[in-house]
């Protein structure tokens, strides 16, 4: 089966989206398929602590961000193109429900994503939970440390993050698949 691995930026403080990144795992053999990074034009000046964070410049935006709807309709005919479930796989949950909050009411008319996701997060807390009897709390990064992986490309860039997301997510359904509960 394969799945679209979801994960946005957002400007601060307004929280407007800024960067979609997906990316399309295959469940069977673990391999990313397909590829997706999407600058969105906020309508704003991009905050310098985010382009400290994630490496969004404006001049990036202004040369090749496009407008949120339009950014929505790339995504929805690479996800509907590719993947073969309608909900996303995330770290945390609601970026699929943040972009449906952000579109305008023509492009939620077609929304592709269902209302709900796969939290990958959540299933690194809950197997660690069984296995280590402790709660674990931070990011990606570091969850995929704990599991002695290193993540790879730039943190808090949309696509490396949703490119890390099925990495540590096809780590637990391995670990699923071959541990006994």
């Amino acid at each position: 089966m394969k799945l679209t691995v979801l994960d946005l930026e957002h400007n601060q403080p307004s929280g407007k989206i800024c960067q979609i990144g997906a990316v399309v795992g295959d469940t069977k053999t673990g391999e990313i398929t397909h590829r997706l990074r999407i600058y969105v034009n906020p309508g704003e000046p991009i905050a310098p602590f985010i382009t400290e964070l994630c490496g969004i410049t404006q001049d990036k935006i202004d040369k090749e961000g496009i407008l949120l709807d339009e950014a929505y309709q790339q995504l929805k005919e690479f996800h509907r193109t590719h993947s073969e479930f309608m909900n996303p796989v995330t770290w945390g949950g609601g970026d699929s429900e943040y972009i449906l909050n952000q579109l305008n009411d023509k492009s939620k008319e077609d929304w592709c994503f269902g209302r709900r996701w796969i939290d990958a997060k959540t299933l690194v807390v809950s197997q660690m939970i069984a296995k280590e009897n402790a709660v674990y709390s931070g990011g990606l990064g570091s969850a995929m440390k704990r599991f002695n992986m290193k993540f790879q490309g730039r943190k808090h860039d949309a696509q490396d993050d949703a490119e890390n997301t099925w990495r540590i997510y096809y780590q637990m359904l391995y670990l699923m698949r071959h541990e006994s509960f």
